[in-house]
């Protein structure tokens, strides 16, 4: 399905998106560079989706005015409300999920459910930061031939996302935005890569135990990048949960582990 290319005005930005598809809105906020993805495809089969490019990410402009994902979070649900008038669900992918948690619990009135795809807000992994834009790309992945099979970013973008971030302070836990979880009352489903070497095993913990109606999944054999690892896993835990919601495969008591 073509994904068309518009623009929208939120917080004095020119926010980028790709919208497809008829039905409920659903707002994504993307991983750099992967925003045409199964995924994406088979949510535009039963959903209205709109893709937000956030201001100082992909081929935006840099971005100095934002001083916090809770900020930035504001000019995403801003351009949200610019696209559609209903609430909608919200699914945020690695850095995209940190600023999809914020938008959730500062515009509950906005987010009718919550889909986290490898969240890194709570619980980041420690060690030592990549420092090349092939060793980044290479640690998405649960595996290097997955890796091969798309291209890493462009060294411009790298440097300045990677600015960008350190200024927000990703990879950072964010104590804040864990301290306020369950102050999140929409339906939530977070998913983690089994072998995924950005995140902390705890963090499911976490999100289960905080967020009062929520779900985990966990994929088997993905890394950080589950699109690129695990695609169908990745689809079918999303798809169905946009559609199922609190009936969604168990209890919000019970993890969900794909084989």
């Amino acid at each position: 399905m073509e994904f068309k290319q518009g623009q929208v005005e939120a917080g004095g930005f020119a926010v980028r998106y790709w919208q497809a598809g008829q039905g409920r809105p659903v707002i994504m906020l993307d991983q750099t560079g992967w925003r045409d993805t199964p995924l994406h495809e088979a949510l535009a089969e039963k959903y209205q989706v709109f893709s937000l490019e956030l201001p100082g990410t992909g081929d935006s402009a840099t971005n100095t005015t934002s001083q916090s994902i809770g900020e930035l979070a504001s000019v995403a649900a801003e351009a949200a409300s610019a696209l559609t008038s209903e609430r909608y669900t919200i699914i945020g992918t690695s850095f995209g999920a940190h600023v999809a948690l914020w938008q959730a619990i500062q515009s509950p009135d906005q987010v009718e459910a919550l889909i986290l795809v490898s969240p890194a807000a709570i619980k980041p992994q420690g060690g030592a930061a990549e420092t090349t834009v092939q060793e980044f790309h290479d640690s998405m992945f649960a595996h290097n031939e997955n890796a091969q099979k798309f291209a890493p970013l462009a060294s411009e973008i790298f440097a300045k996302e990677s600015e960008f971030m350190r200024r927000l302070k990703v990879g950072v836990h964010d104590s804040e935005a864990e301290s306020r979880l369950a102050d999140i009352h929409c339906p939530t489903l977070a998913i983690f890569g089994k072998n995924d070497r950005l995140v902390s095993p705890e963090a499911a913990r976490v999100y289960r135990e905080k967020i009062p109606n929520s779900n985990i999944a966990i994929v088997y054999d993905a890394g950080h990048c589950i699109v690129g690892d695990r695609p169908e896993a990745l689809v079918n835990s999303v798809v169905d949960y946009a559609e199922h919601w609190e009936t969604f495969i168990v209890g919000h008591q019970s993890g969900v582990i794909n084989p």
